[in-house]
């Protein structure tokens, strides 16, 4: 019984490693956006940033918006980072698969 109850406390500790953090530094390769639909999260690639969302190194960042100006905001940022090659600063909010879900993000110099 206490080995089950540490396996699921350990487990639990590793889902909430990447909660409310903050990546800073991060260099955009690409962004992506799989889903069509008004509400629907973009992904971005680092090149320098690495996570183990999911058991697993990735370089994929989750950018989630409630509303539609906000996404288009955050996507702009993002798309300056990778055009003119700025860093980007997220706080992260846990993992989403094998992927790091972001609920903000800043354009650095």
């Amino acid at each position: 019984m206490h080995l089950r109850i540490f396996i699921l406390l350990t487990f639990l500790g590793v889902m909430n490693v990447y909660a409310s953090e903050q990546v800073t530094g991060l260099i955009v390769s690409s962004l992506e956006q799989r889903e069509d639909d008004e509400e629907a999260p973009f992904d971005i690639h680092s090149s320098n940033k690495i996570h183990n969302c999911g058991g697993k190194p990735s370089n994929v960042y989750r950018v989630y918006s409630e509303f539609d100006t906000v996404a288009q905001r955050r996507f702009m940022l993002a798309l300056e980072a990778l055009k003119s090659r700025m860093t980007l600063s997220v706080w992260t909010d846990g993992c989403d698969g094998r992927v790091l879900r972001v609920n903000s993000l800043r354009l650095d110099k």
